[in-house]
């Protein structure tokens, strides 16, 4: 059970560390704090009435479910459990006040604008923003073969196939092949390279520098680069180095998965691009102890983000 003085303070430690950097405002952090501090029920009760508002669910067979929006005209499927915590995957991409919202300020899409999304999961984020015509062209990179399956079928039924490519691939700092370990612990999940045994791979991986270049995609500062990699997430940056120097896409990146993360990611990103503005958003609520949440970079002018 969560203490929620402990809790506090953890929040606390890391907000005065981070907070000397100017990114991460006292509102940020406070973003559904009573999540993290909170006994985990109250925010998982909530989590299920809500769930029932927002989404009807219909099972399709054995472990399969296909998830309409109730209040916005798409649908999305999901191969797994149904559970509270879809809710929160939904709620991410729906309201901005949720510190796992990859688009606010100041990050500023536009009609023309080019999205990556690393880690795109049942493809809730890319068919949203094609489906609300906030981008042109998405390129999902998804390793989980039945899951990327299962985007490219609801982008079909969402008439969005003609915007949206799916890569059955993982990015990284290294191409070839990896593993992919996944847990009920979001702590816990990662992905490891299969140095020496290659017959135990689950997917390959590349670095977004090579992807980008072997098809010609040229990214320029009303571009994102969007990034939930399951603790890959500074090896994906570490592999569009070249890139992020060249050419300022926006970015927008989770740092819960790992102490160390958000503060080598922005360090790393401010070395690559010293004109980015960044913001720190939340505290995770789902891990073993909370965590920055997400950080976003940008480099348009303010006029442009908003």
């Amino acid at each position: 059970m969560k203490n929620p003085v402990t809790q506090l303070w953890h929040c606390c430690r890391w907000w005065l560390q981070l907070q000397k950097d100017g990114f991460f405002t006292p509102s940020d952090a406070m973003l559904q704090i009573g999540r993290v501090i909170l006994p985990s029920r109250f925010a998982y009760r909530r989590a299920g009435r809500r769930l029932q508002q927002v989404a009807d669910i219909q099972p399709l067979g054995k472990d399969l479910h296909r998830i309409r929006l109730l209040e916005h005209p798409l649908h999305f499927y999901w191969s797994g459990r149904i559970d509270n915590n879809l809710y929160f995957l939904i709620e991410q991409e729906l309201d901005s006040s949720n510190p796992h919202c990859y688009i606010t300020p100041p990050i500023q899409l536009h009609p023309e604008s080019r999205v990556i999304d690393v880690g795109a999961c049942e493809g809730l984020f890319a068919l949203r923003l094609l489906k609300e015509k906030r981008c042109d062209r998405i390129v999902c990179f998804e390793p989980l073969a039945t899951m990327a399956q299962l985007i490219r079928r609801a982008a079909r039924e969402n008439h969005v196939e003609n915007q949206l490519k799916v890569e059955s691939l993982a990015a990284s700092d290294q191409s070839g092949p990896v593993m992919l370990v996944a847990t009920e612990n979001p702590d816990a999940c990662r992905i490891e390279r299969c140095e020496g045994a290659p017959s135990k791979a689950d997917a390959t991986a590349v670095r977004l520098d090579d992807y980008l270049k072997e098809n010609q995609l040229k990214l320029s500062p009303k571009d994102l680069i969007k990034i939930d990699a399951e603790g890959a997430d500074l090896a994906v940056l570490e592999g569009a180095s070249r890139t992020i120097r060249e050419h300022h896409p926006q970015i927008a990146v989770t740092t819960y998965h790992a102490d160390h993360h958000v503060s080598k990611i922005a360090r790393l990103l401010r070395e690559l691009n010293p004109g980015y503005r960044f913001r720190l958003k939340g505290f995770s609520h789902w891990t073993t102890k909370p965590r920055p949440v997400l950080l976003q970079a940008s480099s348009l002018p303010l006029e442009d983000a908003g």
